[in-house]
């Protein structure tokens, strides 16, 4: 008990001294608009353009809302455009081709706990300004496996690259052949890399998971960077040479915290690419909550592993001449600050419950009977005096053996106290065989392994007997003694056979 309070006060103490610590200061993002149409309330994609914004919705049953919206530069609703043939089923994001003049829509939705998942996912083509509807390309992942992605970027040559919502590594895949269109059989896809996105402490809906799961992706103007965003935060990856792939799978990135967003699923650069661009999807978040859309400027810091501490490369702690604590940034200090606090609780809470159990441990221990009696461990209360018990005791401390009758047996936990157990037979032999007796008697019992006998029972190891053998005294049965009269069987504390004479008070 003296270590665990040593280590609460310990932790208590480095807690209270890290209240003083500030937390690192985050741009917060900027409100643009808000979008009051009530069909945009679960916004999945968006592109930003010269005039405005265009945005989809995400899964829905509902044809008004399916379909690809236009908006001004104030979130108000200019005009919509309906899907060629039955629509899509469930679309996530928006991209646009590096020439600028195509919209592509990503119909790759597929909820895990979905009862059925698809065989097909789709890509969706459309001329940016809106002037025909949107045309259908089927594609497949690799041996049919279902995937849930909602993240699309485009590289050179129009090549599609669909990135899955996987939590930690995210799967990028394009397609093996060209596309085709209206297609019923479907163009396979393949796997082309994969991502990691680094950690943070942002905060989101869903903590840890939130952080490490993509929901959006989009490409600067003019191609020299992409970023992809969680729930959290947006990663920004330097293109070299136009390969995204190898942008995403050995780049390192830049991170922005996007903490203003409620359950943010949707990113797009700004027309002049110095701008993210944000709106969430609101659909189970609730009337009362406003559907905005905001604006950030990337950082251009790259994130830091909240749990690493790393020293100056080159050095270790033993030759570099300094503390470990330098070379420390605000938030790895507030995380460690942090866990030191969880630590603190859960030693707290393990003192206390230690404290509590020994009182309840105390208070159920039975407490000792007067005269020396215990209770039997199972909680009988009831005791029996054993035939004689009173008189044999009587006369042992006639005789100077010291034994008074409240207890034959002083040793801890011993039941043999001048008494047998009252309590049911589950803790104890059947009658006439009790602890031990040699065989079952026809009228008494041997006691604490007594042979038994026909007419009285051996008590501590006596022989059987018709009178009684106590204190392993042998014998045959003979005729009860006469006030003042011998032995002539039953020996009392070993003594053999074949009597004694004895005063008329002195014994049996």
């Amino acid at each position: 008990m003296r270590r665990l309070v040593s280590s609460v006060v310990v932790a208590l103490g480095l807690v209270g001294t890290g209240l003083a610590i500030p937390a690192p200061a985050v741009a917060a993002g900027k409100k643009v608009c808000t979008i009051e149409d009530s069909k945009l309330d679960e916004l999945s994609g968006l592109v930003s353009t010269s005039s405005g914004y265009i945005t989809v919705n995400d899964s829905s049953e509902s044809s008004n809302r399916k379909r690809v919206f236009y908006l001004d530069g104030k979130c108000n609703v200019t005009k919509n455009v309906q899907y060629s043939g039955d629509g899509p089923r469930d679309t996530e994001d928006l991209a646009v081709s590096p020439d600028g003049k195509t919209l592509w829509i990503a119909d790759t939705g597929d909820n895990p706990q979905a009862a059925e998942r698809r065989s097909s996912v789709a890509l969706w083509t459309m001329p940016i300004g809106g002037g025909s509807r949107p045309v259908l390309h089927r594609v497949a992942y690799p041996g049919g496996k279902p995937h849930d992605a909602e993240a699309l970027l485009v590289g050179p040559g129009n090549a599609p690259i669909i990135i899955t919502k996987t939590g930690g590594k995210a799967e990028l895949y394009s397609p093996a052949a060209a596309l085709k269109t209206d297609n019923d059989t479907p163009v396979p896809l393949k796997k082309v890399g994969e991502v990691t996105v680094p950690k943070t402490e942002t905060d989101n809906p869903f903590g840890a998971v939130g952080r490490l799961t993509v929901t959006g992706a989009a490409r600067s103007p003019d191609g020299s960077r992409v970023v992809l965003r969680t729930y959290a935060d947006a990663f920004e990856y330097d293109v070299a040479d136009g390969d995204v792939v190898k942008a995403l799978t050995t780049g390192e990135p830049r991170s922005t915290p996007l903490d203003s967003d409620q359950f943010g699923e949707a990113i797009a650069y700004s027309p002049d690419g110095k701008t993210f661009v944000t709106v969430s999807d609101l659909g189970n978040l609730g009337d009362d909550v406003s559907n905005d859309m905001f604006r950030y400027t990337p950082s251009q810091s790259k994130p830091k592993d909240p749990v690493a501490a790393e020293l100056p490369a080159g050095a270790s702690g033993a030759d570099s001449g300094r503390s470990w604590t330098d070379d420390l940034t605000i938030g790895q200090i507030t995380y460690m600050v942090g866990a030191i606090g969880v630590l603190g609780a859960v030693l707290v809470g393990a003192g206390i419950f230690g404290i509590l159990r020994a009182r309840r441990r105390a208070a159920a221990e039975p407490a000792p009977l007067k005269g020396g009696l215990r209770d039997s461990p199972s909680g009988s209360i009831g005791r029996t005096p054993v035939p004689g018990a009173a008189a044999v005791a009587s006369a042992s401390v006639d005789k100077g053996f010291g034994y008074d009758d409240a207890s034959w047996d002083r040793r801890p936990g011993g039941y043999d106290d001048g008494y047998r157990s009252g309590r049911p037979d589950d803790d104890y032999q059947p009658a006439g065989t009790t602890y031990g007796s040699a065989r079952p008697a026809s009228s008494g019992g041997g006691v604490y392994g007594g042979s038994g006998g026909k007419s009285g029972g051996g008590v501590y190891g006596g022989a059987n007997g018709g009178s009684g053998n106590v204190y392993g005294g042998g014998g045959q049965s003979q005729p009860p003694r006469e006030a003042g009269g011998t032995y002539s069987s039953g020996g009392v504390y070993g003594r053999p056979q074949g009597g004694g004479t004895y005063p008329p008070d002195e014994g049996y």
